[in-house]
């Protein structure tokens, strides 16, 4: 047998395994497992794909290896496993002899997935023995991801157990190893822990980037650089193994397992056949499961608070049996108590008539009170309005003084009404008149686009919330003074508000429209749009537009900046997507 790329020492290193779908990641991780169990040591494998269970036979796929490792949960279970079994499960396995996979296939959905991990977790790590165990989590990301969008919830504290684990874990004996195919989405604090990196093909220039900071920590950026750049190019089972501490950096070829590679993906029309295995003697382990789920419930909260309840409510019923004892023995005379009942009755109704005569008095004098600032509100808007009226005439007139001689120009022609953002208003000749900033906003945005707008494309144009108060406010206010029209699907901006808008810059035509928008968009409108705008009149699939602008297809940052793009009818599309024709108009 040819020598093994990691020496038997660096076994006992934490370990980063990455490499895309294919690559030979997992399949090299395994290489590595068989090592240490044949050594006797201890493997726990947290498995949410169900691709470790051919540990169990050797490389024919029928004859049972020498590895008792114990399968809880899938297909090819020794023993069940639930979402909710996390925590006896990590207390059984913390402090049983034998290897473990938790194959977690079967589990319905991630958040259960995660339930049960953390819980798993954060029982082995408190009955860890301090035996030297190797913890390979498959799929590390899933469990320590860079982005984490419930910042409450089970995922984060997930996060936070990975890190205690994978960083504090030796003292504890637990010796972490990540595998994942997606370093880019691998929790980079995490990550940063690992003594070593075993790097098979990534042909991803973000999967490669988000191997920098831990060679930036650990070992040499110009070695790094250089590594990296070997990655693409890497066959499957090829890989570079770089441990700093013990001066390795090598490329190499990974050996062919001695266990059955239940990790293969079929080939196309391929039929497999159902691989059962042989049943382990499980006996001494199921009496630890069932002394530890006892010990489990003797000490579960939930369980001593369902005995406290029950005594409670037997106390209770004790109580009012004694109550109604004690009221039968001492039952009042009927006559004193329908007296009383008519005294409280009256007292209620007398302080009753009170509280309203009070109330209606309080009531009165704040309606005359709005009523006298109603009035001396409209008194004061129509003296604004007079001296505004004044102000206006008086410019005009002025204007008209100075230019006697200069003919009238003609007027201009009605704009079009394409729809298309290239058409606008001329810009009046007119100053306009004072307006509050969301309203010149809002009518702005309608001066340019002479068909109007909807409701959200203005809200956007704007900046404003499309359901805040302020923008709300100024559009009721601005339809009341006949500023604009319309209903919030489409809101045009009228003669009266043009007049008193002033005036106002039109959009721009021509590439001159293509900068004026990328000039007012964020970074991933920009990078989505741009990409688009290089192709035109062409389209472009979801997919390649997100790799063209670096971004994450399913990501919420780059879907919602598509639906502001649309919003905005700069694009077009769902599956395939182009820029609009009225950017190159």
């Amino acid at each position: 047998m040819s020598r093994h790329p990691i020496p038997d020492a660096a076994l006992d290193d934490r370990l980063g395994i990455v490499g895309m779908t294919g690559s030979g990641k997992t399949y090299g991780a395994g290489t590595c497992v068989e090592r240490i169990l044949a050594k006797r040591g201890r493997v726990i494998i947290p498995d949410p794909l169900g691709v470790w269970w051919g540990l169990r036979l050797l490389a024919d796929g029928k004859t049972p290896s020498a590895h008792e490792v114990v399968v809880f949960g899938g297909p090819h279970a020794d023993l069940p496993v639930s979402p909710q079994h996390g925590a006896l499960i990590g207390e059984t396995v913390a402090g049983m002899r034998e290897s473990a996979i938790l194959d977690l296939s079967g589990f319905e959905t991630a958040a259960s997935e995660r339930r049960f991990m953390l819980a798993f977790l954060d029982a082995l790590y408190r009955k860890a023995t301090g035996e030297p165990v190797h913890l390979v989590f498959d799929e590390a990301d899933l469990w320590a991801p860079e982005r984490i969008l419930d910042r409450e919830g089970d995922a984060t504290k997930l996060h936070g157990m990975m890190q205690t684990v994978v960083r504090r874990g030796r003292i504890k004996g637990l010796t972490s190893w990540l595998i994942s195919q997606r370093p880019a989405a691998l929790s980079k604090s995490v990550l940063s822990q690992v003594d070593g990196l075993v790097a098979f093909r990534l042909t991803a220039s973000q999967d490669r980037k988000a191997l920098g900071a831990w060679i930036e920590g650990q070992a040499d950026r110009a070695e790094g650089a250089a590594m990296l750049g070997r990655l693409p190019t890497k066959a499957r089972g090829e890989a570079v193994v770089w441990l700093p501490a013990r001066g390795i950096l090598s490329d190499v070829a990974f050996p062919a397992k001695a266990t059955w590679d239940s990790s293969r993906t079929p080939k196309r029309g391929e039929t497999r056949a159902r691989i059962d295995l042989l049943p382990l003697d499980l006996g001494s382990l199921k009496q630890r499961l069932a002394t530890v789920e006892a010990e489990n419930k003797a000490n579960d909260p939930k369980a001593l608070r369902a005995e406290l309840a029950r005594l409670q409510r037997e106390l209770r019923e004790a109580s009012a049996k004694a109550a109604q004892n004690i009221q039968n023995q001492c039952k009042p005379d009927p006559d004193a108590l329908a007296d009383a009942e008519r005294r409280g009755y009256s007292r209620g109704e007398a302080a009753a008539l009170e509280a309203w005569r009070q109330t209606d008095t309080t009531v009165g004098r704040a309606i005359d009170h709005l009523m006298t600032c109603g009035e001396q509100l409209r008194a004061m808007l129509e003296k604004v309005r007079a001296d505004m009226a004044q102000r206006v005439e008086s410019r005009a007139t002025v204007a008209s003084s100075k230019s006697p001689s200069r003919a009238e120009p003609a007027p201009a022609p009605a704009p079009a009404t394409s729809g298309r953002p290239l058409a606008a208003h001329r810009p009046p000749a007119g100053a306009g008149i004072p307006l509050p900033r969301a309203e010149r906003l809002i009518l702005s945005v309608l001066a340019q686009y002479p068909d109007g707008r909807a409701k959200n494309q203005i809200a956007i144009l704007t900046g404003y919330a499309v359901d805040g108060g302020g923008f709300n406010n100024a559009i009721s206010a601005a339809r009341s003074a006949g500023r604009l029209e319309g209903s919030g699907d489409r809101l045009r901006i009228t003669d009266r508000g043009l007049a008193d808008l002033g005036a106002f810059e039109p959009l721009p035509t021509g590439h001159a429209l293509l900068q004026h928008w990328l000039g007012k968009l964020g970074k991933a409108e920009r990078a989505a749009l741009s990409g688009l705008a290089e192709i035109y009149p062409r389209a472009m699939s979801k997919d390649d537009l997100a790799a063209r602008a670096g971004y994450e297809p399913s990501g919420g940052g780059f879907n919602n900046a598509l639906s502001r793009l649309r919003t905005l009818e700069l694009i077009e599309g769902r599956g395939e997507l182009r820029a609009s024709d009225a950017l190159f108009g």
